[in-house]
């Protein structure tokens, strides 16, 4: 499964979330960025790809080459970051000779192309209130909370033990007569994550 990192350009993503820089230019406001409980261990991965970025050991690549690069491959837009940082355009074009993908995204509140990222991408949500409002705008929904809503399935990931790759149920409205998902909070910073999930109102 190829993997879409966003990651800011001149700052590495350890210091972004020190500074909480990452909260609202990679994560949009997700109450889990800035240290607050992401599952991502930013040191490892995002670090790696940051500074193998920095050495100039990643090409650039132009439209042209997506069907060689995309085709019969299934694609995670951001593995860390939030998707819609991609013009639409190009989510389309590398969806349209995909295999499938999964992808996140956080700004559907506030995003002017929600509606049309939503096609794409889960509306990610981690309160009542924000699953609630996303789930009144007709978003399937990805939810990462102690408490599971009733109306969501849980990943299959923590019920099959199956991988993204073969499950691609996050892949937003292109699959719309499937039900939201849930999740529990994970990772080395779970327990923050609960408490976050439970304690805002955003």
């Amino acid at each position: 499964m190829i993997q879409i990192w966003f990651l800011l350009e001149n700052i590495n993503p350890v210091e972004a979330v020190k500074l909480k820089i990452d909260v609202n230019s990679i994560c949009f406001g997700c109450i889990f960025a800035g240290g607050n409980g992401c599952y991502v261990n930013v040191g490892q991965a995002p670090l790696s790809i940051w500074k193998c970025f920095k050495r100039g050991s990643y090409a650039s690549i132009d439209p042209v080459h997506y069907q060689s690069i995309f085709s019969g491959r299934k694609v995670r837009f951001g593995a860390y970051g939030n998707p819609t940082l991609l013009p639409l355009s190009i989510v389309k074009a590398i969806a349209t000779v995909s295999n499938g993908w999964t992808g996140y995204f956080h700004d559907w509140k506030t995003n002017p192309l929600a509606k049309e990222y939503a096609r794409y991408f889960m509306a990610s949500t981690e309160t009542e209130s924000s699953y609630a409002l996303a789930r009144s705008l007709n978003y399937r929904v990805f939810h990462v909370s102690p408490v599971q809503p009733a109306d969501t399935m849980e990943c299959l990931a923590e019920t099959k033990q199956m991988q993204c790759a073969d499950c691609k149920l996050c892949a937003g409205l292109s699959k719309s007569r499937l039900p939201s998902i849930w999740i529990n909070p994970h990772g080395s910073k779970k327990s923050k994550a609960s408490n976050a999930a439970l304690s805002s109102v955003n």
